[in-house]
């Protein structure tokens, strides 16, 4: 990638230069064509000069109306002044005219304003394409890493589960076990295959979810009491330090998928309990403010940098150092949350908690009514 890069900006920087070049070029040849069609000005006048002066040696005119009429008809771009008026036809001078001067001067502007124009609007294009390719490039690069951690993630989180259940079907194809040791086996594989199921409907979703296939089933829910009931699901097999802490309203009620408030939930707090270190201190708390319901997952963890809140809910996107690496996950959940809450109509956010840590915030209107 650091090379594609310097290639690419090394020839950006040449074309530039190229078209840099190119104006310029002409922006100089204009000038000296301005001065060598001023010479050629000045120069007719001595050839006028002789040739009236022939003309006047050769008797051609009876007065200097006739002088002016000749010159006039010859040269246009010139001016003849008398300086004797006894005598005019033997004292008389050539220049060029006023007119002619400005006439050569504003084609000389005209060209010069033009090739500039067209210099700074070629330069333009130029930029604006040459940005456009860059971040194409480079959102392209993006989407194959995000790829290739997808399949790492996927791979080891499908593998686990069934190299799992394999290793516990040959234990008891092996050996000889008592109920309570087969019953323990069977939990565990249980467990396994819920969650290989799990991950497999979030690759189902997900796809659902891009494709803009999936619907909601909304109902008249009590926000509140699903959320106790969650929680309390969650809390269960969990130590102390590892358990939700709540600060839930009562009766507040919203228009919603139940499954897919469910699925927002666990995902969030999951991915706290996930980053949230070895105290977490995760908290849920929901309220009511005017009609619009207010749900926030708050931990006291890693938290998540400026730049990584940005990317957080993009597809397959995980925060890149070491210590997200070696947690468990597809990059899906967020993702999901964020396509799930923008199909209520709601907004999810993220900010920093203090003293450290994170806090997602879910924005729904009510449906007290």
């Amino acid at each position: 990638m650091d090379r594609a890069r310097v290639i690419f900006i090394l020839l950006s920087v040449y074309i530039f230069a190229a078209f840099a070049w190119w104006t310029y070029a002409h922006y100089s040849n204009t000038q000296k064509i301005f001065a060598q069609k001023k010479d050629l000005l000045e120069i007719s006048c001595y050839k006028a000069t002789f040739d009236l002066q022939g003309a006047v040696d050769q008797e051609m005119f009876n007065d200097s109306l006739d002088m002016q009429k000749f010159f006039a008809l010859n040269y246009p771009a010139l001016e003849l002044v008398f300086l004797d008026n006894f005598l005019p036809l033997n004292n008389f001078m050539v220049r060029p005219s006023i007119n002619s001067y400005n006439q050569i001067e504003t084609d000389m502007n005209r060209k010069l304003t033009m090739y500039i124009a067209e210099g700074l609007v070629m330069m333009l294009l130029l930029f604006w394409g040459m940005v456009y390719i860059y971040r194409s490039f480079k959102k392209e690069l993006f989407l194959k890493k995000l790829q290739n951690n997808f399949l790492l993630s996927v791979t080891h989180e499908l593998k686990t589960p069934l190299t799992a259940m394999k290793l516990y079907m040959e234990t008891l194809l092996k050996r000889t076990m008592n109920p309570e040791q087969i019953l323990t086996i069977a939990e565990n594989s249980l467990n396994e295959t819920k969650r290989l199921q799990e991950q497999v409907e979030k690759l189902l979703l997900s796809a659902q979810l891009d494709s803009s296939k999936y619907e909601l089933e909304k109902q008249s829910l009590n926000l509140s009491e699903l959320l106790n009931e969650l929680i309390t699901n969650y809390n269960k097999p969990r130590q102390e330090k590892d358990k939700i802490k709540t600060n839930i309203e009562d009766q507040i009620i919203v228009n919603a998928d139940a499954g897919a408030i469910e699925m927002i939930c666990n995902n969030l707090w999951s991915n706290a309990a996930k980053y949230g270190g070895e105290n977490p201190n995760i908290c849920v708390s929901l309220k009511l403010n005017q009609n619009q319901v207010i749900l926030r997952v708050s931990d006291e963890g890693i938290g998540i940098s400026d730049a990584d809140k940005k990317m957080l809910f993009n597809k397959f996107y995980r925060v890149g150092d070491e210590q997200t690496r070696k947690t468990k996950g597809t990059g899906l959940g967020l993702f999901i949350a964020k396509h799930l809450v923008n199909l209520h109509k709601g907004k999810i956010s993220i900010c920093d908690n203090q003293p450290k840590g994170t806090i997602f915030e879910i924005k729904l209107e009510s449906d007290a009514n």
